[in-house]
């Protein structure tokens, strides 16, 4: 085989493609209406950085506290299409949606390290999967959710969640189903 330097480049270059490509997929359709125009560069950009941590992570303590780093950087680099601060809700779902698909679903970046850290990802919250859980689990949500909303006429507004009320749903998550909670992101898919 001859030598050609741009197919050598496109096969080092290749890895890096398939991240960018699924922070596009997953910016996009979860939160890219919402945020400011060219943030998706951004976020690209932010995930090729993210990954790169993936294989030190090895509890979910130190899951949550880098997963928490990258929440910060979306909500102090970004803002929403009208101009206004990113909520906590609203910065959790392109990161939650990426995190979905690349360590689950693409089994990314390998094998031992999606089975690491599978058990420590959080389900991306959004409308759909919150009115979901409060059918299904009531009491729970009465007892657990319905105190710390502040506006009761956008319960299930991405841009009302902080940080309290958003871990609140993924310790329930982690409790209801320790070793895969993003099983109930399954919801979103059979409710929508």
């Amino acid at each position: 085989m001859p030598n050609d330097e741009f197919i050598e480049e496109l096969l080092r270059s290749e890895g890096d493609s398939v991240t960018s490509v699924m922070g596009f997929m997953s910016y996009n359709p979860s939160i890219g209406r919402v945020l400011e125009r060219g943030g998706v560069k951004k976020f690209q950009n932010m995930v090729l950085e993210m990954v790169l941590e993936f294989p030190r992570i090895d509890s979910t303590r130190i899951f949550d506290e880098t997963h928490y780093s990258y929440i910060q950087k979306v909500i102090s680099e970004y803002r929403t299409n009208n101009g206004s601060l990113v909520s906590f809700g609203q910065a959790q779902k392109p990161i939650n949606v990426f995190n979905k698909v690349y360590v689950d679903w693409a089994k990314k970046p390998d094998e031992g390290t999606r089975t690491r850290i599978l058990p420590f990802l959080h389900v991306p919250l959004d409308r759909i999967n919150m009115k979901t859980i409060k059918k299904k689990y009531p009491e729970w949500y009465k007892d657990n959710i319905k105190p710390l909303i502040k506006d009761s006429e956008n319960e299930f507004s991405l841009s009302k969640i902080d940080q309290e009320l958003y871990y609140r749903w993924q310790t329930f998550f982690r409790e209801k189903y320790p070793a895969k909670p993003l099983i109930f992101d399954v919801a979103w898919a059979l409710n929508r």
